[in-house]
């Protein structure tokens, strides 16, 4: 083997091999329903036809070129996703990751302030200035990019005394991914933006896992009727093609001068060719309204006996259990359901293609019921 092993006993014990839709096939020709969309990406599914063929189509026109020369795909991909979220520029890159150090880079440069505040259990990715504002891993690589300061989620107190004229930015998800789909107290992200707005930062909302359509709304702070400063976008834009974009106002793109920011690949025309074929199948096959659709079944249907809570919204939900969640979502998969786990050791999160049928969320919670039907072991002394 000569793959970096980053897994670990975290590497579920089977391999896929293809996929149509919300349905995965394995290398025996196993079936089975994908709940978890690759880390909350494949919101389009497996092998989108119209998604196929344009990725097809951009391969052989123009597989790629230099980032400093035009290319139409590029400035159409753009305008439809500022279109798409409400903002008023896209900055192309690669990875969610990627997205966040250029928002970070950003705030801080415009305010001339050193300090970001970060949620507690909030997750930005492993990068050096992303795992700075993450509260796991963080210990891996503390990089010395300014000061951090953490807050407990949806605590608008703790946050206010945190704030400051020192303050950056607030970076924050609208709803909490790793951590097992937290939702916030309703109106505290608008408070949070107020707050921020009061003494001179920036919000910046990290819509990673839970934006792009995956709630039923553009980006997840739409909910909270809130237009963020900088915004950052990724696994669902590029409905499974590796991309994500920084998103921002005219107001803090004046402040960006050129060469402070760059990317060989971002914005490369395979990418902006995903980028425009998800946004445009989105909006004719009304994915949205179908995401939103699926969050109602799930609601209604996975409440079953064992389970506390179901938490989020649309195509996003943690299922909150009254046991440890690893050993359910190992019986699923051998039941042909692949379901993810989060940071809390008793919450399922999933996040389906937003083209799964309804009725998939019936089978689910079938086998959802089944599996807690078994009583939880527990330890007797000797």
């Amino acid at each position: 083997m000569h793959l970096l092993d980053t897994v670990g006993a975290a590497k579920l014990p089977v391999t896929f091999v293809s996929g149509e839709g919300a349905l995965l096939w394995d290398q025996g020709g196993r079936t089975t329903w994908d709940f978890y969309g690759g880390h909350a990406v494949t919101l389009l599914g497996q092998g989108h036809p119209k998604w196929v063929a344009a990725i097809a189509e951009q391969a052989r026109t123009l597989s790629f070129v230099t980032g400093i020369c035009d290319v139409p795909v590029r400035d159409r991909a753009a305008e439809r996703l500022a279109s798409f979220t409400g903002m008023d520029r896209v900055f192309f890159v690669n990875s969610g990751a990627e997205a966040n150090e250029a928002a970070l880079k950003i705030a801080r440069k415009a305010t001339g302030r050193p300090v970001i505040v970060a949620m507690e259990h909030g997750f930005h990715g492993r990068t050096m200035g992303a795992v700075g504002v993450t509260w796991h891993y963080r210990e891996q690589h503390a990089p010395a990019h300014g000061d951090v300061r953490f807050v407990p989620f949806g605590d608008l107190d703790a946050l206010r005394r945190a704030l400051g004229p020192d303050v950056a930015a607030v970076i924050v998800e609208p709803v909490q991914g790793m951590a097992g789909v937290v939702v916030p107290p309703p109106g505290w992200l608008a408070s949070v933006q107020r707050a921020c707005h009061e003494v001179g930062a920036l919000l910046i909302c990290d819509e990673v896992q839970c934006g792009m359509g995956r709630m039923g709304v553009p980006l997840a702070s739409h909910r909270s009727g809130v237009r963020p400063d900088l915004a950052t976008v990724g696994k669902g834009v590029g409905g499974g093609f590796p991309v994500a974009a920084l998103l921002l106002t005219e107001e803090l793109a004046r402040t960006c001068k050129p060469g402070e920011h760059g990317t060989t690949f971002g914005g490369g025309p395979m990418a902006m060719a995903a980028v425009e074929a998800t946004l445009k199948i989105m909006e004719e096959e009304r994915l949205l309204e179908k995401a939103a659709a699926l969050g109602a079944r799930m609601h209604e249907l996975l409440a079953v006996p064992g389970v506390v809570e179901v938490r989020g919204a649309g195509a996003w939900a943690g299922i909150v259990l009254d046991r440890p969640a690893k050993a359910v979502a190992a019986e699923l998969l051998t039941r042909g359901f692949l379901v993810g786990t989060s940071s809390d050791p008793r919450v399922l999160r999933l996040a389906p293609p937003a083209v799964a049928p309804v009725y998939a969320v019936d089978l689910l919670a079938d086998a959802l019921r089944d599996v807690l039907a078994v009583p939880v072991r527990t330890e007797v002394a000797a």
